[in-house]
């Protein structure tokens, strides 16, 4: 086929401006499903490529929904991520956490500790979210263990784990193309702990 009936895009916010031209060439006409957080994207631009999104569904109807409710994160965690979106975007509201289990978030400098505290306190998946430049290095740093990975702020989107240790906060924003955008893949990192 030539052009496609229907079109599903996850993860919006990362499709670049070129990838949104590419879609809308091989969809005139299609219906489209796209989901995404612009709070999200690693892209510096986010009004180019919400921009390129529009140009690429032409004058489709657009029905839009926003998800109110966090259902991964605890309300300790998600309040340390409201306040990195409250300085991503002021006007953004953060999802309502919809359950507590005590436990605030604890900034260590100790990683081998806070691994094996994590591995020790739950029964699941532990993920270790660092810059992509410390990305070997940690892994070196840390035994193996068939439920801890290591993955930097690229491979970590649309995941979840367990307990979540993210490496280096400011590598994280220093290393992105833009420093709202490295504040975008922090708070990505933030919210992938479900514990």
């Amino acid at each position: 086929y030539r052009t496609f009936a229907h079109v599903v895009v996850d993860e919006a916010q990362d499709v670049t401006p070129m990838q949104w031209r590419m879609l809308g060439r091989r969809a005139r006409g299609a219906t489209w499903t796209i989901v995404g957080d612009w709070a999200q994207s690693a892209w510096p631009d986010v009004t180019e490529v919400r921009a390129a999104l529009q140009e690429a569904i032409g004058r489709s109807r657009v029905r839009e929904a926003t998800l109110t409710t966090n259902y991964r994160t605890s309300t300790e965690i998600a309040a340390v991520a409201a306040r990195l979106l409250a300085r991503i975007d002021p006007s953004a509201v953060p999802p309502a956490a919809v359950r507590s289990n005590g436990i605030e978030p604890v900034v260590t400098d100790d990683l081998a500790a806070a691994v094996a505290g994590l591995l020790d306190a739950v029964s699941g998946t532990v993920g270790v979210v660092t810059p992509f430049s410390l990305r070997e290095s940690v892994r070196a740093q840390l035994p193996p263990d068939p439920r801890l990975s290591v993955v930097d702020t690229w491979q970590v989107k649309g995941l979840e784990y367990d307990g979540c240790v993210v490496v280096s906060p400011t590598g994280v924003v220093d290393e992105a193309l833009s420093e709202v955008a490295g504040m975008r893949s922090l708070y990505v990192a933030l919210t992938r702990a479900t514990q």
